[in-house]
């Protein structure tokens, strides 16, 4: 609809404004990226703490990139990426295995479940907007 004003904004007819969806799948994804940030600021400090030369299972300055991967998923996941939330339930996944084999035993189990769970409902909610987007 061309109101032939050449400074009004463009008009879309494709996609879903944010008003039409539902606040629970707003809400599920909104945990899962606050959870991704959790996680990386987590893996940032245990970083910097190896990184001063304390032993802390077995982290080196090679972690950083794990922490750069974290922060890009967790913005996926904010843009409503279906990639980068099922990315991010994988990755903690795997490395949650990876530190227990390391470590020798498990730690953290609780806290484990907590973020696998809001992962896991970043999956639910990114994919449940996108099927309200038709995409």
């Amino acid at each position: 609809m061309d109101n032939g004003n050449p400074y009004s904004a463009p008009v879309t007819t494709s996609g879903i404004q944010v008003r039409d969806v539902p606040e629970e799948i707003l809400k599920k994804i909104k945990h899962a990226w606050v959870a991704a940030v959790v996680s990386g600021c987590i893996t940032l400090v245990v970083t910097l703490i190896a990184m001063s030369g304390t032993d802390i299972l077995g982290f080196s300055a090679w972690e950083l990139i794990d922490v750069a991967l974290i922060f890009g998923l967790a913005f996926g996941i904010y843009k409503k990426s279906r990639t980068c939330a099922v990315v991010m339930f994988v990755y903690f996944i795997i490395s949650k295995i990876l530190i227990t084999i390391q470590a020798g035993h498990a730690t953290g189990i609780p806290l484990a479940l907590v973020f696998g769970y809001c992962f896991w409902q970043g999956i639910a909610g990114t994919f449940a907007y996108h099927r309200l987007d038709g995409r």
